[in-house]
């Protein structure tokens, strides 16, 4: 599974009202809000499921339980046994993934239109019905453990990105890493991730969202037909963190075998909060855009392409963080 620091703000949709053809949206008596998107190019459709829980909502001392259960729901239902829901998918000859974010965690299917009911029977049973075993935690957990040695302890870049996030933020959980301290993982247990599954899973903490080659009518029924009795339930209260105002510029240097150094700036930004009238983060996305957007953007033309005095630049913000946000500038000098 791919964790994903900064990802395509595709929710931003369920925020606005729709204002292009083509586009759905309606939410089931049971909380859970449909999204769906016609597209007739290809008899290929997408179903992902979002749920409003990510790494933001964990405590301290139980960082990464996010992202441990999304590995534990591929797992096995009582009604699909560990490993049957990847072996569905790929009989049908879909793909299926999932990723977990600072602020959501997202399973996705993407197969032929005649398999959507299939790929929607998969997830609304494992939305209610997972099967949680003392047995796959264990197992689990220590894959999850290599996953972080792997990707951040013997990554120089992504252990600079880690200690700069708990560098940036004092009070606000972003400063923890999606995929948990060490420490955190060495201690949970198969219980945190029930109590968390309990928490968050539920259709009025979620949104469906259908891209293909589909009919909206049906589709809505399809939801209503798989996830429509799945009962709401009572949320946590989501707890809310001020950060304090940042007085001055922090410096921080990570020390880590590379064989070229990085640059990496953050500056705190706006984020979208009330979408018809916020401007700033729309110019920043813009701005990004120009700066990054492509092979002949501004920074990769003057600095790689021109000066020759970087091998690569990247830009990156992400406008519908539910948090503080960061725009993040990032180069790696020539040789």
């Amino acid at each position: 599974m791919r964790i994903y620091r900064f990802f395509v703000a595709l929710l931003v949709a369920g925020t606005l009202q729709v204002a292009q053809a083509e586009v759905f949206e309606h939410t089931l008596s049971n909380g859970l809000k449909v999204i769906i998107k016609e597209d007739h190019r290809a008899p290929v459709v997408v179903q992902q499921i979002w749920y409003k829980a990510g790494s933001m909502d964990e405590i301290t001392g139980k960082t990464g339980i996010a992202h441990v259960l999304e590995h534990l729901m591929f797992k096995g239902t009582k009604q699909v046994p560990a490993g049957e829901f990847s072996r569905r998918i790929a009989a049908a000859g879909g793909r299926e993934n999932a990723f977990t974010s600072y602020d959501y965690t997202a399973y996705f299917q993407q197969l032929h239109k005649s398999k959507l009911p299939l790929a929607m029977r998969l997830e609304s049973d494992r939305m209610h019905g997972l099967n949680l075993t003392d047995a796959e935690f264990s197992k689990e957990i220590k894959v999850v453990m290599e996953e972080r040695r792997m990707r951040t302890d013997d990554d120089p870049h992504s252990l600079l990105q880690e200690k700069m996030m708990s560098v940036i933020f004092q009070e606000h959980p972003y400063q923890h890493p999606v995929i948990g301290w060490m420490s955190d993982l060495e201690t949970l247990t198969a219980a945190d991730a029930k109590a968390w599954y309990r928490q968050w899973y539920a259709p009025n903490n979620a949104t469906l969202v259908i891209a293909g080659d589909v009919d909206a009518s049906v589709v809505f029924k399809l939801a209503q037909r798989y996830y429509g009795n799945i009962p709401r339930q009572v949320l946590p209260i989501r707890r809310n963190f001020t950060e304090p105002a940042q007085l001055g510029i922090k410096h921080l240097a990570v020390k880590a075998p590379a064989e070229l150094p990085q640059l990496v700036m953050s500056y705190h930004a706006p984020v979208l909060s009330k979408p018809a009238q916020d401007w700033q983060p729309y110019a920043l996305e813009i701005m990004v855009g120009v700066l990054d957007g492509s092979e002949s953007a501004r920074l990769n033309k003057h600095l790689v392409r021109e000066q020759q005095i970087a091998s690569a630049v990247g830009v990156g913000y992400d406008s519908a963080s539910r948090g503080p946000g960061l725009i993040t500038l990032e180069a790696t000098p020539s040789t």
